[in-house]
């Protein structure tokens, strides 16, 4: 089965009277659409009625928050060269 709460466009902290709103707005929107079969539409909401239905929806249907992209990061890059002969005369007496 597909995600109940995609199906009905709720989510997951809805209420009973939400499941049903959804299930209302998703059957005019079907008629437009024809994206679900009217079965799927009463099965999602049969199982998102059930408290423990919706357990199994909850645990199979994981709330994911969408990714955010990560903000491009420039290094800070030094102009001036590091010379090994600046570096102290011991850094390598342990080698």
């Amino acid at each position: 089965m597909k995600n109940p709460y995609e199906i009905l466009g709720v989510s997951q902290d809805a209420t009973g009277t939400e499941i049903i709103l959804g299930l209302k707005k998703a059957q005019v929107e079907n008629l437009k659409t024809k994206r679900y079969q009217l079965a799927e539409l009463q099965a999602a909401q049969r199982q998102l009625q059930s408290p423990a239905k919706r357990l199994v929806a909850d645990f199979l249907y994981p709330s994911r928050p969408k990714a955010k992209r990560p903000k491009n990061f420039v290094l800070p890059i030094d102009e001036s060269p590091v010379s090994f002969t600046s570096l102290a005369p011991d850094a390598y007496s342990s080698l």
